[in-house]
């Protein structure tokens, strides 16, 4: 006899007010078990067939897009609750810390944070691949040919995505000593991904172009310094994915690269904080 089945909901949430709202009806709802993770509101149920249909109606209701959905078996909830198991990023795509043991594969990332960056989970991160995801994934359109970048890698989780999803080389920058140390581990992690990465120690002046993506998760001022060079790497109609600021300074940082020739085109929002895609005009 196989093992119970349980169905885990995840959420994306725009703030953590939101979360607690949406938390407190899923527990009357009958949730077993709740947690939130970055900017996601992860919860645990029993299996049944009318759930996926209660939960997105619950969403709508929300003002938040229909929650994720997986079925787990395992004995009972707690171990439904505690095994292993990768998060979705996105169409075709999902990511596990290396602690997990799972190895990586067409369609999994193992990410070792090592000790000076996050396991890319950080919800700046998570909003950023999964944009990522579905820019790859032609959601938005076709991509112009050429490479893409990384900058600012940190453990080079960016730049492996944009190689396992886009099956692209990939060029990851940063300064940072550290960052090439953690690069090399998760390219050794990621056979499939890590031979189309290439590290360089050095910050968003060595971005060569033209780039059909570019993806810079970097604080706001950071952003602004490089701008320039971001939008002058960029091939036309190529895309930018940045990430690393507050919900509250989207509008001037739309505005801002907007100057540099690139248009508004996708926003993610998450506990917060927010992700922009932009394309430069053709």
């Amino acid at each position: 006899m196989s093992p119970p089945r349980w169905l885990e909901a995840r959420f994306r949430l725009p703030t953590a007010q939101a979360g607690r709202l949406l938390g407190r009806q899923l527990r009357r709802q009958g949730a077993l078990k709740l947690m939130q993770q970055g900017p996601e509101l992860i919860s645990l149920w029993p299996n049944e067939d009318s759930l996926p249909g209660r939960l997105a109606a619950l969403a709508t209701e929300h003002r938040l897009d229909a929650p994720r959905i997986l079925v787990v078996q395992a004995p009972d909830a707690p171990q439904a609750w505690n095994s292993p198991r990768p998060i979705p990023l996105g169409p075709g795509l999902s990511m596990a810390p290396a602690w997990m043991g799972l190895t990586a594969s067409e369609e999994l990332l193992v990410i070792d944070p090592g000790t000076a960056f996050g396991a890319g989970d950080h919800p700046s991160t998570l909003l950023n691949l999964e944009l990522l995801t579905r820019v790859l994934d032609g959601e938005f359109g076709t991509l112009p040919p050429g490479p893409a970048a990384d900058v600012g890698a940190g453990t080079g989780v960016l730049a492996l995505a944009l190689a396992l999803k886009g099956k692209m080389p990939v060029l990851a920058l940063d300064p940072d000593p550290a960052s090439r140390r953690a690069t090399a581990r998760n390219r050794a992690l990621n056979p499939l991904a890590g031979p189309l990465v290439n590290f360089a120690l050095a910050d968003h002046r060595a971005l060569a172009g033209p780039c059909a993506l570019v993806a810079a998760n970097l604080p706001g001022p950071i952003l602004k310094l490089a701008g320039p060079t971001l939008a002058a790497g960029l091939a036309l109609g190529g895309w930018l994915a940045i990430s690393g600021f507050r919900e509250e300074a989207g509008r001037d940082m739309a505005s801002f690269f907007r100057e540099l020739g690139l248009e508004l085109q996708a926003r993610r929002l998450g506990g917060g904080w927010l992700t922009l895609g932009l394309r430069k005009k053709t």
